[in-house]
């Protein structure tokens, strides 16, 4: 299959080999101005659009800040979540390319492309043949194109984060003539982060306290995201080729230093006495290139699409680690891991209209192998080569029926096969993952929506890998090592959607409804368990698990009201999640279920002022996990808000200042682990920073 996807690329690069050979009249289109609102609600599926406007009121500078304020989404990390569920619940594509990559893709290297490179982002629920239902929501990011006509886009920043100096700078050039246009954009962040936190850990036996201990942590991280992302575009009428390539590279350095103190009576909890010092040394290196080639050609009503693209990534990191007990004696620990990761990616499609249908098929192939050497030394001696790899070859067909403007029915079939390698173990599985939706627009201002369809959501590489995050201070079910499972199924599930969505008069905004309910098979959590002498987290397959709750959104233009220039958002999820144990056999809830999710953010322009604001709002509800008679934990209520104000210097010149997490909200966590007679209890707190960042702004 990849053979033939290389060869639609060259197919739809030939136009562009004899563009100077010929001459063609310049074709002149007219079009109507589309704005976020109505393209969501033209569109044949459940789709949001936040368009360049509202990115622009995010007050951000990288992809990855984006991502952490779309609305219904949360970012951990390298994971992400939505609706509730904490095993990255969300499908991250870039120009609807898959990031299989993981946490070097979308969110992690590819985030920290500039904010400026994107034209929109598109939020799509439920299931389809063209994305699947591996994930319950999908986010396309979609980058601009470069356009023939010279530009600067500037942005330079100096600020704070708690009290360490931050400095971000991205400098996009633009510009070409004729047929090619190209973008060259560069972006340098250099970030300096202090945190705080604080641990308590308590072991009992028979309900008596026989272990009491505290860690008060102090951190310093130094880091930097530095990425270089050219497009290049060439045109023949409504032809294209557009060559991408990327080069990321990030260093970071981070140093901890732990004091440990102890009760010598922890049954009555008395007698706070030293217990040592634990000072660590980290340095990390991430590099990442990437060269991606995608064409469009018309042949009549037919639109052919087509992509490759190549990714390598590196990522280096030692930790030296030295601890200190209570009577001053000295133990080293050191860790080395050495990470490869090596992707093909590829797809084409294609598009044809037939009166009243509009016919899609598709075809992808990803190729993705990952290594990790490690060698751990000093107090723990162990090593370990750890190779996983996947191969996904997905073919699909949609179709579009619209018999009337008012009612489209969208049917799709999805095929996909998908081949795991780790240590030593295989696995392959099929799906045939059909799908159906239906939009119906009984007048103007209402639009319904509903949809069904199949899932299967493979696991994730370092899911299977036997990689070792070893814990640093106790080996306890509370602070467990992490490892993956090899012999992890995939998850398979149905998924449906109602939506209901009211569209205000004069385009003044949208508010909407939607009930999901999620069914998965094979459903996969993380579970502590006893290995040999030592606690290990891994990923299993639990059982079969129900996804369901109501989404409630809005965006409301506020001018009918008399606040010129305002726009209000919100976002609200009450999510729901029961889990049919196969191991305890019996019924329970899903781990970390949160209680809710509600996002809110007003914009406000001010032509008067030649200013405008922002201010945004995020709720995340407690989130609990209630395991009987094995664990319990819950992590506290959150709410962060930011705001930015940017005043309009001259017609070129903009300066924004940007405040984030302006509550200092922390973090809060208790987690308890039971066994037998045996009990463990870890109460953690972080600390929340503020930060600053001032920024100067150009386009010209």
């Amino acid at each position: 299959m990849n053979k033939c996807l290389i060869a639609t690329i060259l197919f739809l690069a030939v136009p562009f080999a004899q563009a100077e050979e010929s001459t063609t009249l310049e074709t002149i289109t007219v079009t109507g101005a589309r704005d976020d609102v109505t393209m969501r609600r033209d569109a044949a599926t459940q789709k949001v659009i936040i368009d360049r406007k509202e990115l622009d009121s995010y007050s951000v500078m990288t992809i990855g800040e984006v991502l952490g304020k779309l609305p219904g989404v949360e970012i951990k990390g390298g994971g992400q979540r939505a609706r509730g569920m904490s095993r990255d619940s969300v499908q991250i594509l870039i120009d609807g390319e898959r990031q299989a990559g993981g946490a070097m893709g979308a969110s992690g290297v590819l985030g920290r492309m500039p904010s400026d490179n994107l034209e929109r982002v598109e939020i799509l629920r439920g299931s389809s043949a063209e994305y699947g239902g591996s994930a319950p929501l999908t986010v396309n990011i979609v980058l601009k194109k470069a356009l023939p006509k010279r530009s600067t886009d500037f942005k330079a920043g100096i600020g704070v984060r708690g009290e360490e100096p931050n400095y971000q700078l991205s400098w996009t050039e633009n510009g070409g003539s004729g047929n090619f246009a190209w973008s060259l954009p560069i972006s340098l962040n250099f970030n300096n982060s202090t945190s705080h936190s604080l641990s308590d850990r308590q072991d009992s036996t028979a309900g008596t306290r026989t272990l009491w201990q505290q860690e008060n942590t102090n951190s310093l991280t130094k880091f930097g995201h530095h990425a270089f992302s050219p497009r290049l575009t060439w045109k023949s009428g409504k032809d294209s080729l557009t060559i991408s390539p990327m080069f990321f590279n990030g260093p970071m350095d981070k140093t901890s230093d732990t004091q440990l103190t102890q009760y010598t009576n922890p049954a009555a909890g008395t007698g706070v006495v030293f217990n040592g010092e634990r000072v660590s040394r980290e340095e990390a290196t991430n590099r990442m290139w990437r060269l991606r080639v995608e064409g469009e050609k018309h042949v009549g009503e037919t639109k052919l699409t087509g992509r490759v693209a190549f990714n390598n990534g590196r990522r280096t990191l030692d930790v030296v680690r030295d601890a200190r007990d209570a009577a001053n004696v000295l133990t080293t620990f050191t860790e080395s891991t050495r990470s490869t990761d090596n992707e093909f990616n590829s797809a084409m499609r294609l598009d044809q209209s037939f009166g009243m249908h509009l016919l899609s098929v598709g075809a992808e192939y990803v190729n993705v192998r990952h290594n990790d050497a490690q060698q751990f030394g000093g107090g723990f001696a162990a090593q370990g080569d750890h190779n996983t790899a996947s191969r996904d070859s997905i073919v699909w067909l949609q179709d579009d029926w619209t018999p009337q403007d008012a009612f489209t029915l969208t049917t799709g079939l999805r095929l996909e096969n998908m081949r795991l390698d780790a240590e030593n173990i295989s696995q392959q599985h099929v799906g045939l993952l059909p799908s159906i939706a239906a939009r119906w627009q009984p007048t103007e201002q209402w639009v319904l929506r509903t949809s069904l369809g199949a899932g299967m959501k493979m696991p994730k590489l370092d899911e299977i890998s036997e990689s070792t995050t070893r814990s640093v201070a106790a080996n306890t079910p509370v602070e467990a090592d992490k490892r993956g499972n090899a012999s992890l199924r995939p998850e398979r599930s149905v998924n449906f959607e109602a939506v209901v969505e009211h569209y205000l008069p004069q385009k003044a905004g949208v508010i909407g409804a939607n009930i999901y309910v999620r069914s998965t098979s094979d459903f996969t959590e993380r579970r502590v368990q006893l290995e040999g002498a030592r606690w290990v987290d891994r990923p299993y397959n639990e059982g079969d698990a129900l996804h369901y709750g109501v989404e409630l959104d809005a965006k409301v233009k506020m001018d009918g009201i008399g606040w010129k220039g305002a726009t209000a958002k919100a976002h609200l999820t009450l999510p729901h999640a029961r889990v049919d144990d196969v191991r305890l056999g019996f019924t329970r809830m899903a781990r970390d279920t949160p209680n809710y999710v509600f996002s809110m953010g007003l914009d406000q322009s001010i032509p008067k002022w030649q200013s405008s604001y922002g201010v945004s709002l995020q709720l995340s509800g407690r989130s609990e996990t209630d395991i009987p008679n094995e664990q319990s934990a819950y992590t506290e209520a959150r709410t962060t808000l930011d705001a930015f104000w940017l005043y309009k210097l001259t017609p070129i010149f903009n300066v924004r200042l940007a405040g984030k997490n302006l509550l200092a909200a922390d973090t809060r966590n208790q987690s308890t682990f039971v066994s037998g007679s045996n009990d463990w209890q870890l109460n953690t707190f972080s600390n929340g920073q503020r930060s600053l960042m001032l920024t100067l702004e150009g386009r010209w």
